[in-house]
């Protein structure tokens, strides 16, 4: 009878394994209303933060809520800061007073001043006391040292970019045939143009983040060869503005789903999203805020918006990868829409 009953509930054991959902890939946006805030979490655990918005207790709590009340996580295994603008790396320090963060990563330059930006002579003393001269600085063609996955699903996260410097081409030196032969854009001086860029591959799902950068650069990481390649989930550059975004750049992508991590005030800019809606290919272009500065025609759909008015319950965006490539995009815990990686 014992047998049986130890039998029985093997049966039941290995049912529930097989009836159980696959783990995924999952990418988070968070509500820092105009910085960014992206969250990634393997299917095995493993968290990279890129970037933690500005140092203000509205944008670091809802960082750590995300990371810890709904992806679940005791600490951050990876944080990168793609470049030294307070509405990315200002939130970092009092974040990691919250909730231990493993490893830091950033463009490894820092200048002696930046002008554009008032809050860098408080904020950089700050961050190099905390990393203690253990940051890693990414260059282009490295990677960050992911765990290779249970299911061996190919994993990476790639340094296109980093302090206006680019990957290589590839070897056999083909030409984009997107590349205008009009003239390059207006150079930028400022810290955006030397943002980290990465670009996650899961199987045959890929991601770019590339922080703020700039025309000029977007272009030369595309023309006259295409280092990039295509993505199938694209974070728009610069939360949607127009000093970024470059079109030759965007069709030589060729995204599949876009998400703008903008403000209600800022970004998602006229000449950005007039660019993305036509765009041959993009299935949908999903908003962390509505612009309130735009009407109808400056915004997507409203059922892709995850926050329509200025005051609002901060709502994140949420892609669920699966390792056939099948992913899942959605509005905090509603439901979401279904798309397949081309």
């Amino acid at each position: 009878m014992i047998s049986f009953l130890y039998l029985l509930f093997l049966v039941l054991l290995v049912n529930a394994d097989l009836n159980a959902a696959p783990k995924t890939l999952d990418l988070y946006w968070i509500d820092v209303e105009g910085g960014a805030a992206t969250l990634i979490v393997t299917p095995d655990g493993e968290s990279v933060l890129i970037d933690a918005g500005q140092d203000l207790e509205r944008d670091i709590s809802r960082v750590h809520h995300v990371a810890t009340k709904v992806a679940g996580l005791q600490s951050i295994d990876h944080l990168v800061a793609t470049h030294w603008h307070a509405d990315h790396y200002g939130g970092i320090m009092t974040l990691n007073e919250r909730i231990r963060v493993r490893n830091f990563y950033d463009r490894g330059e820092i200048p002696s001043q930046l002008p554009e930006d008032p809050n860098f002579p408080v904020l950089m003393p700050r961050y190099q006391k905390m990393t203690a001269g253990k940051a890693i600085g990414l260059k282009p063609g490295s990677s960050l040292p992911l765990r290779r996955l249970s299911d061996k699903t190919p994993l990476t996260l790639l340094c296109l970019a980093s302090s206006g410097k680019t990957i290589a081409g590839a070897k056999d030196g083909s030409l984009n045939p997107i590349c205008s032969k009009g003239k390059e854009p207006a150079r930028d001086d400022t810290d955006n143009a030397k943002s980290v860029v990465l670009k996650l591959q899961y199987g045959a799902f890929t991601f770019f983040d590339g922080g703020d950068l700039t025309q000029q650069m977007e272009e030369r990481l595309v023309c006259p060869i295409n280092r990039a390649g295509t993505v199938t989930l694209l974070q728009i550059d610069h939360h949607g503005l127009d000093l970024s975004n470059n079109s030759v750049w965007l069709r030589t992508l060729r995204p599949q789903v876009v998400v703008v991590n903008n403000g209600p005030d800022k970004g998602a800019e006229a000449e950005t999203m007039k660019s993305l809606k036509n765009l041959p290919g993009v299935e949908a272009i999903w908003q962390v805020h509505r612009n309130l500065r735009a009407g109808k025609l400056g915004n997507t759909s409203p059922e892709f918006i995850a926050n329509s008015e200025s005051t609002c319950k901060a709502e994140f965006i949420k892609a669920s990868v699966r390792p056939d490539g099948t992913f899942t995009v959605q509005i905090g815990s509603r439901k979401g829409r279904e798309y397949k990686a081309r």
